[in-house]
Formats: C-alpha cells, sequence, structure tokens
C-alpha cells in the first residue's frame, strides 16, 4: 500500500517568527549584588569547613584542614569566572530561576578541584561533599542577592529621555522670560 499525497490546505501560511532589531531588555546585577552572591557563600562554605576542623574526632586524619585552600582555590579558579561568565550569558534572560541554577551549576564545579590535592585515597569522594554544598550555598546566595539586580530596558530608557526632551522643550527658556 502506498502513503497518499499530502493534499494542500487553503489555510494562509504564518510567516516565520522574526527577532525584532531593536535592543532587549537585561538584567544588571552590580558589583555589591554580585559580591554578595558569589563572596558570601564562600565565605559561608569556609567558615563550615573550619568549624568542622575543630570538632573532635572529626579531623583525625587532616582531611579537613587542606579543603579550606582549596575551597578559597576553587572559588577563585572556578567560581568568578564562572559566576561573571553566567552573569554575562544570561543578561537578557529575565528569569530568576534560571540564573540561580547557573549559579548552582558553577557551585557544583567547585568539587573537581579537590583533585588537585590528589587523586589517591578518600579525595574523589569529596567531590560531592564539596561540590553539593557549594552548588546550594551558591544558588541560594544569587538568590538572596536577587533583590540587587536591576532590570534594564531600553525601550522605556528612550521613552523617559523622549519625554524628558519634550518637557524640556515646553519650558520657556531664559531669553523668553526675559523679553516679557
Amino acid at each position: 500500500m502506498t502513503t497518499p499525497a499530502p493534499e494542500k490546505t487553503t489555510a494562509r501560511r504564518r510567516r516565520a517568527h522574526t527577532k525584532d532589531a531593536g535592543p532587549r531588555p537585561r538584567i544588571r546585577l552590580g558589583l555589591t549584588g554580585w559580591v554578595i552572591s558569589w563572596l558570601g557563600p564562600t565565605a559561608v562554605m569556609g567558615a563550615l569547613l573550619l568549624a568542622l576542623s575543630f570538632v573532635p574526632g572529626l579531623d583525625d586524619e587532616g582531611f579537613l584542614t587542606p579543603l579550606i585552600p582549596l575551597i578559597a582555590g576553587a572559588a577563585v579558579g572556578v567560581g568568578i569566572p564562572g559566576t561573571l561568565l553566567v552573569n554575562w550569558l544570561y543578561r537578557h534572560h529575565l528569569n530568576v530561576v534560571l540564573h540561580v541554577l547557573a549559579y548552582v551549576v558553577v557551585g557544583l564545579l567547585y568539587g573537581p578541584v579537590m583533585l588537585f590535592a590528589g587523586t589517591a585515597g578518600l579525595m574523589p569522594m569529596l567531590i560531592p561533599l564539596v561540590g553539593f554544598p557549594a552548588g546550594l550555598l551558591l544558588g541560594a546566595g544569587r538568590w538572596v542577592a536577587q533583590p540587587l539586580a536591576t532590570v534594564e530596558d531600553p525601550a522605556e530608557q528612550a521613552a523617559e529621555s523622549e519625554s524628558a526632551r519634550d518637557e524640556a522643550a515646553e519650558e520657556p527658556t531664559d531669553e523668553e522670560t526675559q523679553n516679557d
């Protein structure tokens, strides 16, 4: 049996969706918001490891103490470029959840930095023990910093500047007021 030929419909074809050539709104996280969303969770992670190293019996083998400089190295080597890249890549996506999930992924990348301490013994097992809390903390830090983010809409800015120009044009100049 053969396949019947498709029938042509009388309905009009829809045009392909074309993107607007104009500028799109973007979300901007200032320096203070970025520091809060990156440095705050990293400091909490370091403080947590430092506090755990003082618990008797938990750091007998010396596994936790060397992790503090590794977390700092991960924060500088992975955290700074990762969070800045996320902010730049998703600047036109206004969905906050997308930004938070991207920060979680950057935090998860803190885990593989533990392999710089060596691949022997328990070090590979520390990847999820460092990566998951770091991911959750970075995501929470981005969520907390959300009130510091601003949305810049170029269309609104253009309309505001145009209305300001119109108002300035309506006001009498100094020469006009002196002539009266």
